[in-house]
């Protein structure tokens, strides 16, 4: 039986080629370091870009409905795992514990990981599928020597560490497609790091 190897969110990155959908990184905690990316729709991308950047939905999300149903219930996340792989598509069980026992659910890969940022529950992926799609990263690189993947400077994809490898100039363009797209926020985080800089 394959061990579980824990693994953490990396980013994510906007896939101009399949409009409307990101690769989510994943990448081992400790051992080699491996990396892969899992395909996901546009609004679980933003859904896990929220609660990465600590920010709020008006509303719930439909995530933050599951989280609050699986609290009312006097439920816990455990754990998701990412199980099993069929034709490029990833199967995913999340662990929970209600009443003292234990609940499996399959579910898709996004909502699991949405779920688990939600409910600080740890993430892990068969150690064969890791084998499989997993890319080992160099260690000798520093984050400052890897060049910024133009998809990574969506203005949903940024955090105050991502904006301060960029330059001036691209963070004023970044800043005018944050206003347009009505994301304030964001766009307020890139005014800082601008005013910073004078």
């Amino acid at each position: 039986m394959a061990s579980e190897i824990r693994i953490h969110i990396a980013g994510m990155i906007y896939n101009q080629s399949l409009g409307g959908t990101y690769s989510l990184v994943l990448s081992e905690d400790g051992g080699q370091k491996r990396r892969f990316s899992v395909l996901i729709g546009e609004s679980e991308a933003q859904s896990i870009a929220l609660k990465l950047n600590n920010a709020k939905s008006p509303r719930p999300l439909s995530h933050d409905l599951m989280n609050s149903i699986i609290r009312e219930l006097h439920a816990k996340v455990v754990k998701v795992v990412i199980y099993d792989l069929n034709n490029d598509i990833f199967y995913s069980e999340i662990y929970l514990i209600h009443d003292n026992k234990p609940v499996i659910i399959d579910a898709r890969t996004s909502d699991a990981v949405a779920l688990a940022v939600r409910c600080d529950a740890p993430i892990y992926i068969h150690s064969d599928i890791l084998d499989i799609v997993g890319t080992a990263i160099d260690e000798e690189k520093t984050e400052t020597d890897q060049p910024i993947e133009e998809d990574l400077l969506r203005p949903e994809n940024l955090n105050v560490t991502t904006l301060k490898k960029i330059g001036t100039e691209k963070l004023k363009d970044l800043l005018e497609v944050a206003i347009e797209e009505e994301r304030y926020e964001i766009a307020a985080m890139i005014r800082d790091e601008i005013e910073k800089r004078k």
